[in-house]
């Protein structure tokens, strides 16, 4: 059996699949679901094994159904802005097909290059851009989807507007592969947006990320496309393992950085307002110093220092993950208090802050952590610290095998067995991604 069907992008292994379908239409995917709800047959459903919670990592005995072979994009209406595609598109082909029309798909993932648009899906994937353009769902028209028995749900809706019944797209985004498999998808596009700058800045020790966070909602408003900030540890580990495609200013070390992206129709007007903004800021010291693009190369090379933290975790692994949701007026005191909690409880391993500060998620990854009692420290540690029922413990990764223990920090009971008697009465028998969210 080929090892990269055995785990995801975090490497850790639950046991030992029984075998690997690659199945190549909708039709293959039901009448082999059939057979494992007949067979009872537990099924690990995969994408392109990106994801870090465990969830597409198959257990003993599973039977891995992976997606990649549904991998064409059916048709792209040029005029509504839409594509009807395969669940195995690669996010980036997908990116550069429209691209290459005038059209943009919003979504963005640093594993764009092998995320897989019925996994992003899945998952409610969210990524740099969701200030601006939301999760993957405002992304979904409509969804093509196999139930556990084999039923085939769709074809999927591609209509803006229609309140025909209950949206079962939105009830499968999200579910992680446990309501059912995702074959095709009916995907919203935008234009592709003319002209575009990055801008990075060093944050003054006094000034909050969530006062910058404020002051670029409102002086860049709607050109405001991502919003991104990477605590000091960040950015020194990154330039230790020579991932930084160009030198910062020397005011720029044992700063917080924050990377901001505009988009707009003209490059001019751009420019004027994103030079506007950093002057305003410089002259209001709430930054030290400001780097703007100036090309294209030069947005993605500064976009490169965003995108180190695959490295970064490859690093420090075995590592932990955490994607978690709060508010920006908390990041400041919660990445404070976490890391000192952290060099306290787990003097060995570093810890690394980050995160999509525009929508309220905060990243953190702690390691080495070898053992399952380290990983579970970290855990505690970090999740103690977060308000019961009014922060996330997964803002966009999903909850998994590894953060199913968790569940009941953000979800009421109410909700988690709601959750329970959606999957009885749609996978009976729980074979489809069992184990994951919570326990059947």
């Amino acid at each position: 059996m080929v090892d990269k069907y055995l785990n995801d992008w975090s490497g850790t292994r639950y046991g030992t699949p029984s075998d690997v379908v690659l199945p190549s239409s909708t039709s293959e995917i039901a009448a082999f679901l059939r057979e494992c709800h007949e067979a009872r047959s537990p099924v690990a459903v995969q994408g392109g094994r990106t994801g870090v919670s465990g969830g597409a990592a198959p257990g003993d005995g599973e039977r891995v159904l992976s997606i990649e072979r549904l991998n064409q994009v059916e048709e792209f209406d040029p005029v509504e802005g839409i594509v009807i595609a395969n669940a195995g598109v690669v996010l980036e082909d997908l990116q550069s097909l429209v691209e290459d029309r005038g059209w943009m798909f919003p979504v963005d993932l640093g594993s764009r290059g092998s995320c897989q648009i019925g996994g992003n899906a899945a998952t409610n994937a969210g990524g740099c851009r969701v200030v601006k353009y939301g999760n993957m769902r405002q992304s979904v028209l409509g969804i093509e989807a196999v139930l556990a028995n084999g039923t085939v749900i769709g074809p999927p809706n591609r209509l803006v507007k229609n309140n025909a019944g209950y949206s079962l797209s939105h009830l499968l985004i999200g579910s992680e592969g446990t309501l059912g498999v995702i074959t095709r998808l009916a995907l919203r596009l935008v234009p592709l947006p003319p002209a575009r700058r990055t801008l990075l800045v060093a944050l003054a020790p006094h000034c909050s990320v969530s006062e910058l966070l404020a002051h670029s909602k409102i002086m860049l408003r709607g050109a405001l496309s991502a919003i991104e900030a990477m605590w000091p540890d960040y950015i020194e580990e990154a330039s230790r393992l020579r991932l930084l495609t160009r030198e910062l200013p020397s005011c720029f070390q044992g700063k917080r950085i924050i990377l901001i992206e505009v988009e707009g129709t003209s490059d001019k007007e751009l420019l004027q307002m994103i030079e506007a903004f950093a002057e305003k800021q410089l002259a209001d010291g709430l930054i030290v110093d400001a780097v703007l693009s100036t090309s294209e190369r030069d947005a993605l090379d500064l976009w490169r220092i965003r995108e180190a933290v695959a490295d970064i975790q490859l690093s420090i692994r075995p590592y932990v993950g955490f994607d978690l949701g709060m508010s920006a007026n908390d990041y400041e005191q919660f990445a404070a208090t976490a890391k000192e909690r952290l060099t306290n409880v787990l003097p060995s391993a570093r810890s690394f802050f980050f995160g999509h500060v525009g929508d309220g998620n905060l990243h953190v990854q702690v390691g080495p952590c070898p053992s399952a009692t380290e990983r579970a420290v970290a855990e505690d540690a970090l999740y103690e610290l977060l308000s019961p029922l009014k922060t996330s413990v997964t803002a966009e990764h999903g909850v998994g095998r590894k953060k199913k223990r968790f569940l009941a920090h953000s979800r009421s009971q109410a909700d988690i067995e709601t959750m329970k008697t959606l999957k009885r009465a749609l996978d009976p028998h729980c074979i489809l991604n069992p184990g994951r969210i919570f326990d059947c």
